[in-house]
């Protein structure tokens, strides 16, 4: 997710932003308030000012980026060890593999907004694989016609040359061409 750019703290420094998360996280004890005083008040002695509101939707959104980096490590050590155990695993496999490691990483967290939006990408992921599965059908099935219909024009053709040559009556031309038509009809 990428940061406003009016965000203060979401734009500063990786360190930086571990640095005021970690503050955020200090418990409290007698020489610091801890939590998001603490860190609202080293900030301030460093010259930047937030609102608590503005260091509370940093801390949520760090904690978030973090989790999510911690499950994509996951979710590609998984499937390092997948491959390395099934090389001829399907890359579908592979990735409903990862998406599962996310999916046990929100619930995990106890995150049901990541959880259902995990299982909404897994949701438009299984129907676009469909839909592209159904395309392809739709495909063979135009090929396939096609075909036939090359085969039946090329059989006309011939029954239509040998008639000729064999003067055939247009009548008995036409059954012949029927039973052509029948036969590469069964064959579909």
């Amino acid at each position: 997710m990428k940061p406003r750019s009016d965000s203060k703290l979401k734009i500063l420094p990786d360190d930086r932003q571990e640095q005021i998360f970690a503050w955020a996280c200090t418990p409290k004890t007698e020489e610091h308030p801890g939590g998001l005083a603490y860190a609202r008040e080293q900030l301030a002695a460093d010259g930047l000012k937030v609102s608590m509101s503005t260091l509370s939707e940093f801390v949520s959104w760090y904690g978030l980026q973090q989790r999510f980096a911690r499950a994509a490590s996951r979710a590609d050590q998984a499937m390092e060890l997948a491959r390395s155990r099934n090389p001829h695993m399907s890359p579908e496999a592979v990735r409903d593999l990862a998406q599962t490691v996310f999916t046990l990483e929100a619930l995990d967290a106890k995150d049901p907004e990541t959880f259902v939006s995990l299982e909404h990408l897994k949701l438009a992921q299984d129907s676009a694989r469909t839909k592209a599965e159904f395309e392809r059908e739709k495909i063979e099935i135009s090929k396939r016609k096609l075909s036939l219909q090359e085969a039946r024009t090329r059989a006309a053709s011939a029954v239509q040359e040998a008639g000729k040559r064999l003067e055939v009556t247009p009548e008995v031309l036409k059954e012949i061409l029927s039973a052509v038509d029948r036969r590469l009809m069964g064959e579909a």
